[in-house]
């Protein structure tokens, strides 16, 4: 064989040689792209992951908080409407007399007079008439049952149209000292 051909077979060995290390070159630089974007890929599926658990976790505070809400809502209306109720209901106690001893009990009466107005007071106002009506609370002292009817009959009596309508002891006030 001729050194020319000889020569030129080497060249071209070198150059497929060469060619051959150029392109396991840019396939290996095409295998690290592709697991850096199968990295960046996986990298990007976890956060969407992440941030779907984190979605559907403050979907259900939402909910959660709606709900809540909605209670406190219907609690305060019911709050309302009870205080409405108790604000439109007669709180007063009456007094019927301050004269007691140390062995009387305190009895609350409840007294009503449905004609007020036409047979004690014709002027009287209409909520004075009103809370007759619905029944006037008054404070009695007296050792017994007994004792307080009298007294409430001798200050507001049948034949005057007064109807007592109940009597009922009151507890003793609670202390609000601790014991020890």
């Amino acid at each position: 064989m001729s050194p020319e051909l000889i020569v030129a077979l080497a060249l071209a060995v070198m150059a497929l040689f060469s060619g051959l290390a150029r392109s396991f070159q840019i396939v290996q630089e095409a295998r690290g792209r592709v697991d850096r974007l199968v990295k960046a890929r996986s990298s990007q599926v976890d956060r969407i992951r992440k941030a779907a658990r984190t979605s559907l976790m403050l979907k259900r505070s939402i909910r959660e908080a709606e709900k809540r809400k909605a209670a406190t809502e219907t609690e305060v209306e019911q709050a309302a409407a009870s205080m409405q109720a108790a604000s439109a209901i007669d709180h007063r106690l009456y007094v019927l007399d301050d004269r007691r001893t140390k062995a009387d009990l305190s009895w609350i009466a409840t007294i009503v007079h449905p004609g007020f107005d036409q047979s004690i007071n014709h002027n009287a106002l209409p909520e004075a008439v009103e809370s007759w009506r619905k029944g006037r609370r008054f404070l009695v002292f007296a050792l017994d049952n007994a004792k307080a009817r009298e007294k409430i009959i001798a200050r507001h009596p049948d034949r005057q149209g007064y109807q007592l309508v109940s009597i009922e002891l009151q507890p003793p006030p609670k202390s609000k000292a601790r014991t020890l």
